[in-house]
């Protein structure tokens, strides 16, 4: 770390246990007026989701410090200084952490697992605990035995048993029977507890597992708690101020620059890690913590996609879903919402509580699980109607390597990126069409003979774009960056002008280039050209000449008309998927 930040509080990166933040001098992010305020919360359990590494593990431990010692290492903190806390008792405190199962196997004994999990809990705790082995019983008769509103109860990542085994139907059905007994024991012992707090990744319909808990406060989309866990804003200018300055620093020494400033690395952090809103109105947006933390632990290596590199956001459900689709017969729409990843997703409120239910149910969804995991966030809302898409450029880089290798099976996507990207940006930068053909043929090729079946020329579109998105030339439009050969890059899919939608436009150093994409069913020469004959008749009637940026920019647009094969043979025959004609169509501007 640079000399700058000698004498600052370090980074709470690892950091979970609210005692080290204090006792190691860590950066606290101050939440405890929230944190208060979700005390008060004293008559029925509380419930908040969120995706992984997010600071749920932390919030827990924090309830639990304050619920065991009071205010004791919470002096000059929000909960202290604002007076928010005026109990003097502590109380026994339970805490759970169900991660714990994420190792457990489907060949395992749940139930006997569980009931070891709490045995090591309650001997942390002055409760005596019965030696039988039934959980429900055991439990019950340790709650029997306490006063009334003596303890509290925090269960982390309460769905990791489920997630574990949700592609066995069989196994997932016995768990989730333990898990709705244990929840309707606690409910049946509701009085002995001060404060219950529950939280997990996938967020079920309360009348799958806590059918118990009928007064249950679920603050998921509640927009007094929508900045509980990440960073505001506010936040991560006010605790991070130095460490950002010193990104800035690093980043300029590291690559013989003097262009990053602080307004700079504000920017860029934002593009990179903001824009999660778990609020119903999408009236606050936070950042990711880890990514923040990793960013600002090690700056000279960039904007890196930490989130799933580094294991945080394993999102096994996604994966779970993704390798189960054979089974369910993806479908074309399926397939085009995954190759858009600039798609939003309409949905009501309540479809994002989907009903418990096994991975090989038909009717699995899937958008729930691509909020809950983190992958889509809240765009806009008003309460009950929420448009989701993806948050920031991490998540795209994440989301694109997680899609390409379960659609097309390749399971080395940084080797595919180093073995094309020069190789396109290349033909993209001396308008070498044999060689993009070449390119784009070879992005074909890495998709799968089940997918490809099912494409026409929009997800054919939309995977050249996917692909790019890998080769780490797709940027946010009016946002350029220079690649290794000085050429600005951007895509777009379906630019609208006058006329009509350009399939995809691709804007680099001395080139705008427009796409018609045509997709032809056989290999026939009649039906190629016919095919290549329609792509040229779109491209003049809607004028894909007349771009006002290759005008002001003074970039040569260059109109490529580009035919498909995508041609279903018999079983004895090879399937065809080729790019067969890419030419360019002279246009008149």
């Amino acid at each position: 770390m640079e000399g700058s930040l000698v004498g600052i509080k370090k980074l709470p990166l690892g950091t979970t246990l609210f005692e080290n933040f204090i006792l190691k001098n860590k950066i606290y992010v101050d939440k405890t007026d929230l944190i208060a305020k979700l005390t008060e919360f004293d008559d029925c359990p509380v419930f908040l989701s969120r995706p992984r590494r997010f600071g749920k593990s932390t919030l827990v431990n924090t309830f639990e410090e304050l619920f065991s010692h009071g205010l004791e290492k919470f002096k000059g903190l929000k909960i202290d200084t604002q007076n928010l806390w005026a109990e003097t008792k502590t109380y026994e405190v339970i805490h759970l952490d169900f991660s714990f199962f994420k190792e457990t196997t489907k060949k395992h004994n749940f139930e006997r697992d569980l009931l070891k999990h709490l045995d090591t809990k309650f001997k942390t705790t002055k409760l005596k605990k019965d030696p039988d082995n039934d959980v429900i019983y055991s439990l019950s008769r340790t709650l029997e035995d306490v006063a009334d509103r003596s303890l509290v109860l925090l269960i982390d990542e309460y769905d990791a048993p489920l997630t574990t085994v949700i592609d066995d139907k069989e196994e997932f059905q016995e768990r989730r029977a333990v898990l709705s007994n244990f929840f309707s024991t606690i409910k049946g012992y509701s009085g002995k507890f001060r404060f219950v707090f529950i939280t997990g990744v996938t967020r079920y319909s309360h009348t799958a597992i806590f059918s118990g808990f009928n007064n249950l406060a679920d603050i998921s989309f509640d927009d007094d708690f929508g900045t509980i866990v990440g960073y505001t804003q506010e936040e991560l200018e006010f605790y991070f101020k130095d460490y950002l300055e010193n990104a800035a620093y690093a980043l300029n020494k590291e690559k013989d620059t003097d262009k990053y400033t602080y307004k700079l690395i504000l920017e860029k952090v934002k593009d990179y890690y903001d824009g999660y809103s778990f609020d119903k109105k999408c009236r606050t947006h936070v950042y990711n913590p880890w990514s923040i933390l990793n960013f600002l632990t090690k700056p000279k290596d960039d904007f890196y996609s930490y989130w799933l590199d580094t294991g945080g956001a394993q999102p096994s459900l996604l994966v779970k879903y993704l390798e189960s689709t054979d089974k369910k017969n993806l479908t074309e729409v399926k397939l085009r919402d995954y190759l858009n990843l600039n798609i939003t997703k309409r949905t009501l409120l309540e479809d994002l509580s989907p009903r418990l239910s096994s991975l090989e149910e038909e009717d699995f969804p899937i958008l729930p699980i691509l909020y809950q995991a983190g992958y889509f966030t809240i765009k806009r809302g008003n309460g009950k109607v929420l448009q989701l898409g993806i948050p920031n450029l991490e998540v795209r880089e994440d989301f694109a390597k997680i899609i390409i290798q379960k659609l097309t099976q390749y399971s080395d996507i940084d080797g595919f990126t180093s073995a094309y990207k020069n190789t396109f940006l290349g033909a993209l930068k001396n308008k070498d069409l044999d060689k993009l053909k070449q390119v784009f043929n070879l992005i074909i090729n890495i998709y799968s003979y089940r997918s490809l079946l099912r494409f026409d020329e929009y997800l054919f579109r939309d995977a050249f774009l996917f692909a790019s998105l890998l080769l780490n030339i797709v940027i946010e439009p009016h946002k350029p960056q220079k690649d290794p050969f000085g050429a600005e890059v951007e895509v777009q899919r379906e630019v609208e002008n006058s006329y009509g939608r350009i399939d995809l436009y691709l804007k680099c150093e001395k080139y705008i280039y427009a796409f018609e994409f045509k997709v032809a069913t056989s290999e026939s020469e009649a039906e190629i050209n016919r095919k290549f004959n329609e792509a040229v008749a779109q491209i003049h009637d809607n004028h894909y000449g007349e771009l006002l940026e290759g005008l002001i920019e003074n970039r040569k647009v260059i109109a490529l008309a580009c035919v498909i094969v995508n041609q279903k043979r018999a079983d004895e025959v090879k399937p065809l998927h080729k790019v067969v004609k890419l030419e360019e169509v002279k246009i008149d501007l």
